[in-house]
């Protein structure tokens, strides 16, 4: 006698299929109950590396798995939710157990999973189990992937080790190599004594430059008769000298950075940006009266695809606090060993009206609220942003004056392969390429500590 499968046994062993396969690649092993087991459709048991690096150990940790799949359980279903229905036995059970439970579903659809950890839902939902009974979904944040080890480890109460020496990781820093810096200094005499008195004169444009010792020093060339600055020094005795033979004096390095901030400054506002020295960081302004939110689109060179674009601009009010706030970022210069290098360091920047600096005492809460959620991928992805709108869209980053290129900066951070690896961590892992980038790497920590005394 030939026997019927019906068509819902496809996708129900579809959805255990794939939890099967998000539970391996943990690391970990799912068991599928041959039986129905009153409502129990497989387990997992939770297994970690051992600390030695040589393969995994199990723990004893085992979690239970209830399974749906299918779309005749997905009810009020949308682009950011959906429910399911459960029955009240079900959900007592599961609730009750002596055992942790998850309740997984796979969604057609979307061809994704989404779970929820049952005990801990059951307590932070109130009305539970008043009719209809359901539970929620929410596609952003109950998506069951490869990244849940560390919650599954949490619900099995086993820890995982923190640090894992069978793979490889590579660690990016804040950090873009200057691979061209300015060639030449020109100066002359003059008879000033403040660039602010200079500034004052000039109606527009002002090149990078700064007074020492009786001569103004620039990177624009003074031969040049459109040079602006060539009305504040004798002309006479123009002269130029090599740049990396100039800032080997310690008081000229400072002199240099000063002029090259300058060059950056120029830079960054054709990008967009504005400055607010005191609070010394640039930011994206607003950008008109009317709209209320600002995005900015960018390619991001570690996933080597275009990424949604960010809020670099936001009205926000709450109660009586109204406020912008908006993406910003300080940027220094740094000389490490024989290198120089542009450190991005990710910062907020909040106002009245969108240039007013806001009150800085109430400022605190909000960013504090801000950095909570920050993760390392998040603040890598920071930096990774302001690379990109530094370069405007171009594979490096150039800084030009006068129709020249005068800097190129590395448009990918400064990083190297460490021999180690977070488990699960989104980290790029791959093998190592550049050891001398990995060396260089090792240069940077030494005397590169920033300074972190901000307000905010």
């Amino acid at each position: 006698m030939v026997k019927t499968v019906l068509p819902s046994k496809f996708q129900e062993w579809r959805g255990l299929d794939r939890i099967n396969h998000v539970v391996h690649e943990m690391r970990c092993i799912f068991r599928e109950l041959s039986k129905d087991d009153f409502g129990i459709d497989g387990e997992i048991e939770v297994v970690v590396p051992k600390e030695d690096g040589k393969g995994y150990r199990t723990t004893g940790g085992i979690i239970k798995v209830q399974a749906k799949s299918g779309k005749s359980y997905i009810r009020q279903n949308s682009a950011k939710k959906f429910k399911v229905a459960v029955d009240k036995n079900d959900l007592e059970f599961w609730y009750n157990a002596t055992f942790p439970v998850i309740f997984v579903v796979y969604h057609p659809d979307d061809d994704k999973l989404y779970w929820k950890e049952i005990k801990s839902y059951v307590r932070s939902s109130p009305n539970v189990f008043k009719p209809p009974l359901a539970i929620a979904f929410e596609k952003a944040t109950d998506e069951f992937t490869v990244a849940c080890y560390d919650l599954i480890c949490q619900i099995a109460s086993v820890s995982p080790p923190r640090v894992s020496t069978q793979e490889r990781e590579r660690l990016y820093s804040n950090l873009l190599l200057i691979k061209q810096l300015p060639k030449v200094i020109f100066h002359a005499p003059t008879q000033y004594k403040m660039t602010e008195q200079i500034r004052e004169e000039i109606e527009g444009f002002v090149p990078p430059f700064c007074i020492h010792a009786g001569h103004l020093y620039t990177l624009s060339d003074l031969q040049d008769s459109r040079c602006t600055l060539r009305k504040f020094c004798d002309t006479h005795y123009i002269n130029e000298l090599p740049a990396d033979q100039w800032f080997q004096d310690e008081g000229n390095r400072k002199n240099y950075t000063f002029l090259l901030n300058q060059l950056l400054g120029i830079h960054l506002r054709r990008c967009g940006l504005r400055y607010n020295p005191h609070f010394r960081r640039n930011y994206f302004p607003r950008q008109n009266k009317t709209d209320t939110v600002f995005r900015q689109n960018w390619f991001n060179l570690r996933t080597g695809r275009s990424a949604p674009a960010r809020i670099v601009a936001k009205f926000y009010q709450y109660g009586n606090n109204k406020f912008w706030r908006h993406l910003a970022v300080n940027l220094s210069f740094k000389p490490i060993g024989s290198s120089w290098f542009l450190q991005i360091i990710p910062k907020y920047f909040f106002t009245t009206d969108g240039e007013t600096p806001w009150d800085s005492y109430k400022v605190g809460p909000y960013t504090t609220r801000i950095k909570a959620n920050e993760h390392n991928i998040q603040v890598l992805n920071h930096i990774f942003f302001w690379a990109d709108i530094l370069s405007q869209q171009q594979p490096t980053i150039e800084l030009k004056l006068d129709h020249k290129t005068l800097m190129v900066i590395e448009k990918e951070p400064l990083s190297g392969i460490a021999n180690f690896a977070i488990p699960n961590d989104p980290a790029v892992y791959e093998e190592l390429q550049d050891i001398g980038q990995l060396s260089l790497l090792d240069e940077l920590f030494i005397g590169s500590q920033e300074d972190s005394n901000d307000e905010y």
